[in-house]
This record gives structure tokens, sequence and C-alpha cells, in this order.
């Protein structure tokens, strides 16, 4: 983690008169400890507005969680009193990278009005947490995972799916699991959960289903490629999860907004042109930099943001590096060119 300066601030600072000292110090971030939480609260809010460059921190204990996750706008990010400080390190070290990209202002415009972001159900994050642990007990998490049955229908469904190539069918949750993997079982539950937000009926012109299919065939792609180009193991698990989540920002802006997108669909479907830029001529911005944007906000790790939000900015990879944001371009547009890959039975 960076040495980033640190100081206290004094006690009395409250209001407007806190956010022009923090503006005057050019902070990266701040991190409140007061059980005062409707005092917490305004506070938060006034930063948000006039200081949104800084970083907003809360140490709180479990049973406040859920009011800060609950918070309008961009909520802050939270240093759970029962984590370990190697938590806290990274959790920081995250925020305050992935704030220097969101202060862009059609970000902060965009995110208040995302009514279901940013926030997990409370077992889908207790799943993604769990399995943070390198010691995790799969029994324990299996079990969370049972308690929510569209989330084991969906577990295996996808582990049973053409994109893992499996010989025989999987029942077990706790089998699922284990083949699986600990990082991709975190993205399939992200996955679920975003997926599980807009329906057929929502949105005119944007199929969910069709949606996942699209996202585990660019997974696989990119995990193949991956392979053949012969990248590191944490770059192949990379290119898989991104792969799977490189469209999530389709289904943010189909379930919040369904007519306006829904125009935008029609528009780009009119004009024979990529979706990516009409979203860009009429929003400003496009699904890829939503998807990044919901990604870093539910902790995943840069790779994977960075891969999700520039999947259809092919001019960027100008270098022989080997990057999943590289891998997941590339297989995006071989599946949208309808290239047959093949997939062999493990």
């Amino acid at each position: 983690m960076p040495n980033y300066r640190r100081s206290l601030m004094p006690l009395y600072y409250q209001g407007q008169e806190l956010a022009q000292a923090i503006q005057a110090g050019q902070l990266d971030g701040i991190i409140f400890q007061s059980k005062n939480v409707a005092l917490v609260k305004m506070t938060l809010q006034l930063l948000e507005n006039q200081c949104p460059a800084c970083t907003r921190f809360v140490v709180s204990s479990r049973r406040e969680e859920g009011f800060y996750r609950s918070l309008e706008g961009l909520p802050p990010t939270l240093l759970i009193e029962e984590e370990s400080p190697e938590i806290w390190a990274d959790r920081i070290e995250r925020a305050i990278l992935l704030n220097q990209w969101l202060t862009r202002p059609e970000f902060r415009l965009l995110l208040p009005r995302l009514r279901t972001i940013p926030s997990l159900p409370e077992s889908h994050r207790r799943i993604v947490e769990a399995l943070r642990d390198p010691q995790f007990e799969l029994q324990k998490v299996a079990a969370i995972i049972a308690q929510d049955v569209g989330l084991t229908v969906h577990l295996l469904k996808v582990v049973n799916s053409a994109a893992l190539g499996l010989a025989h069918p999987i029942h077990s949750v706790a089998d699922a699991i284990a083949l699986v993997g600990v990082v991709r079982l975190q993205s399939l539950v992200m996955s679920a959960w975003a997926f599980s937000l807009a329906d057929e009926k929502m949105c005119r012109g944007f199929s969910p289903n069709a949606e996942w299919q699209h996202a585990l065939a660019v997974a696989q792609a990119a995990e193949k490629l991956a392979r053949e180009r012969k990248a590191k193991a944490d770059v192949v698990e990379y290119a898989f999860i991104a792969g799977l989540l490189h469209d999530v920002g389709k289904v943010m802006l189909a379930a919040n907004s369904p007519e306006a997108y829904a125009g935008i669909l029609a528009q780009a479907a009119k004009k024979k042109q990529p979706l990516s830029q009409t979203e860009f001529e009429v929003l400003g911005y496009s699904h890829a930099e939503v998807g990044g944007c919901l990604l870093g906000l539910w902790g995943l790790d840069l790779p994977i943001v960075e891969a999700v939000s520039r999947h259809h900015q092919p001019e960027l990879f100008t270098s022989e590096e080997l990057s999943p944001s590289k891998l997941v371009c590339d297989a995006n547009l071989a599946v949208h060119a309808g290239a047959k890959l093949d997939v062999k039975k493990k």
C-alpha cells in the first residue's frame, strides 16, 4: 500500500468547515469514526457534493453496516470493526484508486440515479466476504448458498453449462464450489444478482437471458485466448471473470432507466452502429464504464474493473502486454463476429 500522508482532523470540524479543510489540504480520503450516525450521514452527504475527489471511509460495526450501505448517492467505503488491518489497508487502497476514476462529472451525476446500485443482497455479500478468507470452510459457504434458492439454481446451471465443459452433471453445491474455485464463485455470485435485476418485460429490446448467454461465451473465449497465449494463472482467472461480467452495465441501465435505454437500443439498431457508440452519443458514457464502476464499488480487483470498463476500446491496447483488458476486448470482438470456439470435455 502506498505511504499516504496521514493526519488527524480537529474534532470540532463539521459541515462546511470540514469541507473547506479537506479542500485546502487536498486530502485523498477521510475516515470517520463516530457513534453519532446521524451526524456522520449529514457530513458524508455534504462531502459527496463538495469534495468528490476525497474518498470517504466510515469505521462501522456490523450492526450499522446496513444503514451506511443504504445511503443515497455514492456510499462511503466501510471499514468493519471486526475485520483485520490487512483487509482495511487493501480496502483503503482500492477505494482511493477507484475514486480517482469516479470523480468524472458524468459519473457523479449518474450514480445517485441508479436505484439498484451498489449494494449486494446480504446473503450474496456474506458469501463474497466468506470466500475472501483463505481459510474458508467449504461446507459453511455451501450452507449459505443453499439458503438462497435462486442463487443455488444459478450456480448449478452455470457449473453444468457447456462453458465449463464438465463430463458429468453436478448436483451438489459443495461440489460446484470445489469445481468452480473461489475467485470464479465470487464472480458468479455477483453476476447472479446483477442479471436478476432486469426481466424480459422491463426494457424493450433487452433480453437478460441472451445477455447472460453472451457473457458466458465471452468468459469462455477470454479464458481460451489466455491459455493459448500462455498467460499467467491470475490473468487467466481475471480474463474469465471479467468476460463473465463485462456487460453488467447493460443490466444496470436497463433496470434503472428502462424507457430511456429501450430508446438507445432502438436507435443503435436503426443506425446499425455499435451500442456503445450510441450510448456515448446519448449519455456521454457507455455500459462498459457503468459496469466497471459497479464492480469497483463491489470491491473486485482493479484488473477486472479495468477490463470491464475498457472492453469496447481496442485502440487502448497498443503494447504487447497480455492483460485481462486485452483478452476480454479480443474475446468480445470474436464472439460478436461469430468466431467458433471449441469446448472440450474435461
